[in-house]
């Protein structure tokens, strides 16, 4: 239930808004805003995909509860001229991990945000993720894709680097109450 992650939002929440105000970008924290029957993690397509289709929208990050932002870098220069950004993540099957985005808003990433609401909820245990790395395959997304080094989404279940400016705890053991625990830790020593 999405009321396990409030804690984790809550906890982010100031240093999230802080990141956001440096960069120039809004803060939004979305709360359970989930699709009838579907499992939590769509929360970040329908979120998103308001956003891109917003006049005064450039860029989205978003970021899943579980994510942390613990260094700085300025989402803008790490996207480039790319569409979406997104970490690899090993397998199987590798794929692009959406726990931390970043997207252009144009017209190309709200059809791709609407393709994924049409083809869920998908399957467990990678919902929207699978159904948005089948939908990057297709050649009019060659070249618009840029593979984000795992700064951007430094998972501690997979070892990346604690150097990092989002640190994720995406299938930490423990459940939520777990991610928290190690989320405040982590929060303790910056």
């Amino acid at each position: 239930a999405c009321e396990a992650y409030m804690p984790m939002l809550d906890l982010t929440a100031e240093r999230h808004a802080a990141f956001a105000k440096r960069h120039g970008m809004e803060f939004i924290s979305n709360r359970c805003a989930v699709l009838p029957d579907w499992n939590g993690n769509w929360d970040s397509v329908p979120l998103t995909l308001d956003l891109v289709k917003r006049d005064d929208t450039g860029l989205v990050m978003y970021l899943d509860a579980d994510t942390l932002i613990v260094g700085d870098g300025d989402p803008r220069d790490a996207l480039g001229d790319y569409l979406i950004g997104m970490t690899r993540h090993p397998g199987p099957p590798e794929h692009y991990n959406s726990g931390m985005m970043l997207v252009k808003a144009c017209e190309q990433v709200a059809v791709i945000f609407e393709r994924m609401l049409d083809n869920g909820p998908g399957e467990y245990p990678w919902w929207e993720q699978t159904i948005l790395n089948k939908l990057l395959t297709e050649q009019q997304w060659t070249g618009k894709v840029k593979t984000l080094p795992h700064e951007w989404n430094s998972t501690v279940v997979l070892k990346h680097p604690e150097r990092c400016i989002v640190r994720a705890w995406h299938g930490y053991p423990g459940g939520a109450a777990g991610r928290v625990k190690q989320m405040e830790l982590a929060i303790a020593k910056l």
